[in-house]
């Protein structure tokens, strides 16, 4: 499997920097839990952008990904906002940039 531009990878280490993310910020606090929980993000990120030039394709699908997780995040902001406040409002914005984009970028990157 080649790890330079797969996207698949970056994904879902996304997805899974994402998924730890809001259990170490409240284990560990706020700091160490956001680097802690950037690791396999930064991993997935050097090694699929590390001498790669995406091509225009790619680069679309990237900015689409990008526009559905906003909005996802928009959406779950507003309900966690209004329905649950007892939820640590930036852990869950946090993992959520995770979770939401690392799911995006996967249906993205599968459909097309």
């Amino acid at each position: 499997m080649k790890l330079k531009g797969n996207y698949f990878c970056l994904f879902t280490l996304q997805l899974v920097s994402g998924i730890i993310a809001y259990p170490l910020m409240v284990k560990f606090g706020v700091f160490l839990g956001i680097f802690l929980s950037f690791l396999p993000f930064l991993a997935g990120l050097i090694t699929t952008h590390v001498n790669y030039k995406p091509d225009e394709r790619d680069m679309q699908l990237i900015h689409k990904t990008d526009s559905f997780q906003s909005i996802l995040l928009m959406v779950a902001m507003a309900i966690i906002y209004l329905y649950f406040p007892l939820i640590n409002w930036f852990f869950a914005m946090y993992a959520g940039i995770g979770i939401f984009r690392g799911v995006t970028g996967l249906i993205i990157f599968a459909t097309n």
